[in-house]
């Protein structure tokens, strides 16, 4: 296998698009995360330079790659190494999101820029399982549990970093990229494997919590009750609860009190509406109970939480005039 930075280009057809990090990526910091959503649409067979991770964050498309195609799903990423021709499907009228992350090689390590430098083992054994032809790759890589969560929360924080750009930025992301692809390896492994039972049952079962997660962002104004989904998803309460722990890594009662904690903080920066609007907007009948929750999670008082952002965007403004 010959290292990344020796990585010669392959003959593509006519007929495939080729991208290049220097004008996609740029070359002043060879990596970028983003989000895509449906208005980004389909694309055509293409392939580029760079290596490419997307993860799905909610709905599902179709992604191709050596004449096989591929349903991707909330939890499911794919990771596509220099010149692997693939192209992406939109579903219509699917309300999409994922994630997306591309690097250069050198990014990782500098010295895959400079071939007479050598490789260094350590660095480029992150990038070694994914440089491999297109029939040898894993073109779906299932997430679950605790492990989906963490993945979720590193790119979320690179997607921060990233926008943000302060000191030292570079650092983190490159921290974070390493441990994200060290977790994706570690997936891949299991799924070279064959996985466990509980893992086959869990993607068996993907397609219903995928529906019953869609409900309960849909519905979590209103008065769901544990029992209701059971009953709707047809699954008994022992076995769905224990599913839904093992998709999400929390209780529903929990999960659904943090998706409302989160709708409730975003209404009070984005909104002029009171707290008691507010907590009854998000599915608290009681305001002195929604009060506590929000303050367990946050650390502040629901109004606390609208005068820090208030002073936050105060200052900002003053800055901005000054």
């Amino acid at each position: 296998m010959q290292a990344a930075h020796e990585s010669a280009q392959p003959s593509l057809s006519s007929d495939v698009t080729l991208y290049r990090g220097e004008l996609e990526i740029g070359t002043l910091l060879p990596f970028k995360v983003y989000r895509w959503t449906q208005a980004g649409g389909s694309s055509r067979d293409h392939a580029h330079d760079y290596f490419q991770i997307w993860y799905v964050v909610k709905g599902s498309f179709q992604h191709t790659i050596d004449h096989k195609t591929y349903q991707m799903m909330k939890g499911n990423l794919f990771v596509i190494p220099p010149y692997a021709v693939h192209r992406v499907d939109l579903i219509p009228d699917q309300d999409m999101e994922i994630i997306g992350c591309e690097f250069l090689p050198h990014f990782i390590n500098e010295h895959f820029q400079r071939p007479n430098e050598g490789t260094d083992r350590f660095d480029y054994s992150y990038l070694e399982q994914f440089m491999v032809s297109e029939d040898e790759l894993i073109p779906k890589v299932t997430l679950l549990g605790e492990v989906d969560a963490e993945v979720t929360r590193l790119l979320s924080e690179m997607l921060a970093e990233f926008q943000q750009g302060e000191h030292y930025y570079e650092l983190v992301l490159k921290a974070n990229l390493l441990k994200l692809l060290s977790i994706i390896i570690r997936q891949m492994a299991k799924q070279r494997g064959g996985g466990s039972e509980e893992e086959d049952r869990m993607e068996k079962f993907r397609g219903l919590m995928m529906g019953a997660l869609n409900y309960i962002h849909e519905h979590y104004p209103e008065e769901l009750r544990l029992e209701g989904l059971c009953r709707q998803f047809n699954l008994s309460k022992s076995y769905f609860c224990a599913l839904f722990k093992r998709y999400t890594g929390k209780t529903f009662n929990d999960y659904l009190i943090d998706l409302r904690i989160r709708k409730a903080a975003e209404m009070l920066l984005n909104t002029d509406s009171t707290i008691t609007e507010i907590g009854y907007g998000v599915g608290f009948n009681d305001i002195a109970y929604f009060s506590r929750i929000f303050k367990r999670h946050t650390g502040v008082s629901p109004s606390q939480f609208k005068r820090n952002a208030l002073a936050v965007h105060s200052h900002s403004t003053h800055q901005a005039k000054s």
